[in-house]
């Protein structure tokens, strides 16, 4: 059950495919709900920032953390290199386990993939260490977010897929872009797939949002994640 979860890692099939929309919406359900809860972004790259993006479509109403930023636009085992700052993933547990014993609940979001190198075996540290050796670590439950569009399948199926390999738990997958009233089979079809091949649930299909903002993500939340709205969690 995805809301008794006090923990949970959102992570996807690649860069920009939602996570933050569904961090956000989920995070907004919990603070309905009266739980005191954060968003741990714990390493970013590029610009504009994803703690920026994700105070914003939460309202500043969830406090966001982060323990690396770097400007530049690319996997944190580069960007980290290229800025000359040592990541050390002990920094990133223990920044993340504070923020548990001071919430209720914690998500955690992912930079891109589970496959993306957070550091790597030429890093002044000596070692490659992926988000999905991060999740393993924290062992937080994972949520997958995907596109909706060709090729979605693939990609996702092996994540999930890769995701096994680590002994990953992984609660389902969400779509992220859906569009209900679009007659393309290929989107149409594709979450049944998915779930037909891995025998997992596809939690939720969120809607395109025209206006990605607070009042835009709120109310989505709210339509989404109700009891009488179809493709809803509240029975998973």
């Amino acid at each position: 059950m995805i809301f008794e979860q006090k923990t949970i890692f959102i992570t996807g099939t690649d860069t920009g495919v939602g996570k933050s929309i569904f961090t956000a919406m989920l995070a907004l359900f919990y603070l309905v709900g009266g739980k005191k809860i954060a968003i741990s972004k714990p390493v970013q790259t590029g610009s504009p920032k994803d703690t920026d993006f994700l105070t914003s479509l939460t309202g500043n109403k969830i406090p966001v953390f982060n323990t690396y930023s770097f400007s530049l636009g690319a996997a944190p085992s580069l960007s980290s290199k290229i800025e000359n700052e040592i990541i050390e993933k002990n920094k990133i547990i223990a920044d993340i386990r504070k923020l548990e014993n001071e919430f209720d609940v914690v998500i955690v979001e992912g930079i891109g993939g589970i496959a993306v190198p957070i550091t790597d075996s030429v890093s002044p540290c000596n070692d490659t260490y992926l988000v999905a050796d991060l999740i393993k670590d924290l062992n937080y439950p994972i949520v997958i977010v995907a596109r909706p569009t060709l090729g979605t399948i693939n990609h996702t199926v092996l994540t999930m897929e890769f995701a096994k390999q680590k002994n990953l738990n992984v609660l389902g997958f969400v779509i992220s872009g859906y569009d209900e009233k679009i007659n393309d089979p290929v989107i149409k079809t594709a979450p049944d797939i998915i779930s037909e091949i891995t025998g997992l649930k596809c939690l939720m299909k969120i809607p395109v949002i025209k206006k990605v903002n607070y009042e835009s993500i709120l109310a989505v939340a709210n339509g989404s994640f109700s009891s009488n709205a179809p493709n809803c969690l509240a029975n998973v």
